[in-house]
């Protein structure tokens, strides 16, 4: 995790984490990239040692292959059917599967189910919080801005590949 996304998910350094316990009614909602989140546990709750966000995917909804150079992330289908692509290989997912990514994997995967999908989706260390509340913040701003998104994925360490 680079310098700057370490501090702006670290806020609570030197302090004592509090025990948490969270709702998806009481979680932050967000949109990324058209996909409403509720963050259940961000960075700055845990030290920057993990974030866990609730994603509810729309049919044919699902991001394109990318990687993190930083961060493993972690994938639990709560609801939906989803194509997965994780280095090459492809597969067919459903509720109970759980997805491990460790850094610099490609990946995507997209609700191929007519109803929506839910997953529940988390990375270590945990900065994909701030991640998606930056794309949020973005596209709430003003819209996509090529530069922007650029930006934010450098930060992020994030690259989306193809």
């Amino acid at each position: 995790m680079n310098s700057e996304s370490r501090t702006a998910a670290s806020p609570n350094a030197g302090h004592a984490l509090q025990p948490m316990i969270m709702t998806e009614a009481q979680a932050e909602t967000i949109r990324p990239f058209g996909i409403d989140m509720k963050v259940m546990l961000g960075g700055e709750h845990t030290g920057g040692t993990f974030s866990a966000i609730v994603a509810e995917v729309k049919p044919g909804e699902g991001p394109p292959p990318h990687l993190h150079r930083d961060r493993e992330e972690y994938f639990f289908v709560l609801e939906g059917t989803y194509s997965l692509g994780v280095n090459g290989n492809e597969s067919t997912v459903g509720p109970g599967t759980l997805v491990f990514v460790p850094r610099g994997t490609v990946h995507t995967f997209k609700n191929v189910a007519s109803t929506m999908g839910k997953i529940l989706e988390w990375t270590i260390p945990g900065d994909n919080g701030d991640y998606f509340r930056a794309m949020h913040e973005m596209e709430a701003g003003g819209g996509f801005n090529p530069e922007t998104f650029a930006e934010i994925n450098r930060r992020f360490v994030t690259e989306f590949v193809g």
